[in-house]
């Protein structure tokens, strides 16, 4: 015997990509899929191991189990990466098989299933500056006025509809600017794609507030977008804010106005500046304000807000580690359900092709106590048993020339070339 084994399918990873801010590519391509490892070959060679896939995702991203809604991982750092799903196990060749009393094994296994997972992508932007406000209050003008971003602008509410960054340097400081779609009142609850667009303001360490202040009631806005800040989270609270009063260039009111709101802020201690985002009128004294506030606040350190322990743990085989005798039975009105993660992986890795692949299936059957259970849960002749996606029915003569006969039966049922002994030795 000189059959090596099969090599091990790709992993599937993640990794944070500084470079990527949003998660548009993934509404084009959905389906994502690492590398088969390769065939054992003979003089017991074994198969190279499949091409692991990784996923780049942006910095912040969560990385959820659709189905459990279970969270996988949280990648906060550039170039950080997380195995979310192992290759499956490569079949053993005949070589493997090999014994004292069997040194022709006419045997060998089936590569392990690869897992299929549905995964859900959430983002929540890593940026230093958050640029909240209500809608049309000059957020992505501010932004491009001071970076070289180039958002969408236009005089309509919800220009942005997808968050904008934008990189600004200042007294040798650069800062990551986000710029977050305009909020409504009622955001906290999830109007207006409230969520949406609150959950990116969270990782941010400066919260830079823009008020239009070409309002009549201007302050009534300014309190509406603080309101849903401490609804959501009121810890968005405790991050520092400083408000900037635009559109101060429209009219004498817009400028009067935002002297009035200025003076009423300045009495709650929060500082405000009165600006123009297109002429950049006191522009450079917010972003000097903005950038002194940024260097008080220190390096980053960025926590998993899930309290998440992830290890590398997490990327094993679901049946690794697992025992063949740790089972259940279930009688249905179809069939008696065998289920156990070591069992089906068993199940699902054995080449039937093989008389000898039948026998040995038998034997774990009766070691394990499968047969065993069975027949206490009422299992009779002819009874349908189901483990993993093999069904085959239950017989209580287990005589060899028996168990040939039903392989043989089901050999020459299955189309195409065959594997395995063609004749059973001791037959007649």
């Amino acid at each position: 015997p000189s059959g090596g084994n099969g090599g091990i399918g790709g992993d599937v990873s993640f990794t944070a990509d500084e470079n990527m801010h949003s998660l548009q590519m993934f509404r084009k391509k959905v389906h994502h899929r690492a590398k088969n490892g390769k065939h054992g070959g003979g003089s017991k060679c074994n198969g190279a191991n499949g091409y692991h896939l990784e996923i780049k995702v942006p910095a912040g991203t969560i990385v959820r189990d659709s189905q459990t809604r279970e969270v996988l991982c949280e990648l906060l750092e550039h170039e950080e990466t997380k195995t979310i799903i192992a290759g499956g196990r490569g079949g053993r060749g005949n070589a493997s098989f090999k014994t004292s009393k069997n040194k022709v094994p006419m045997l060998a296994e089936l590569g392990e299933e690869g897992l299929e997972k549905w995964i859900e992508l959430e983002l929540k932007l890593v940026a230093d500056v958050g640029v909240i406000g209500a809608p049309n209050a000059g957020k992505s003008s501010l932004l491009a006025a001071v970076s070289a971003a180039r958002p969408k602008i236009a005089d309509y509410p919800f220009t942005t509809i997808v968050p904008n960054l934008g990189l600004v340097e200042r007294d040798y400081t650069r800062m990551v600017f986000a710029d977050v779609p305009g909020l409504l009142e009622g955001a906290s609850e999830g109007l207006g794609l409230g969520f949406e667009f609150l959950r990116h303001a969270e990782r941010t360490r400066l919260l830079l507030h823009v008020v239009d202040c070409s309002e009549e009631d201007c302050l009534h806005a300014h309190d509406a977008i603080v309101s849903e800040l401490m609804l959501f989270d009121e810890t968005m609270l405790d991050k520092p804010r400083l408000v900037a009063l635009n559109k101060i260039d429209v009219s004498d009111q817009a400028r009067t106005n935002a002297k009035k709101l200025k003076e009423t802020l300045k009495l709650e201690g929060v500082e405000c500046f009165e600006i123009s985002a297109v002429s950049k009128e006191g522009v450079d004294e917010l972003m000097s304000k903005v950038a002194e506030t940024h260097k008080m606040l220190g390096p980053r350190r960025l926590e998993s807000e899930e309290s998440l322990e992830i290890e590398q743990s997490r990327a094993k085989r679901a049946a690794d580690g697992a025992r063949i005798e740790d089972f259940t039975v279930e009688d249905t009105p179809y069939a008696f359900v065998v289920r156990g993660t070591a069992v089906e992986r068993f199940c699902q890795m054995t080449n039937w092709d093989y008389f000898e692949s039948y026998k040995r299936f038998a034997r774990v059957l009766k070691m394990s106590g499968i047969e065993k259970a069975l027949k206490e849960a009422g299992a009779s002749e002819g009874d349908r048993i189901l483990v993993g996606k093999f069904e085959f029915a239950w017989s209580n003569d287990h005589r060899e020339k028996t168990l040939y006969t039903t392989w043989k039966e089901r050999r020459d049922e299955k189309p195409g070339t065959q594997q395995g002994s063609r004749h059973w030795p001791h037959a007649m």
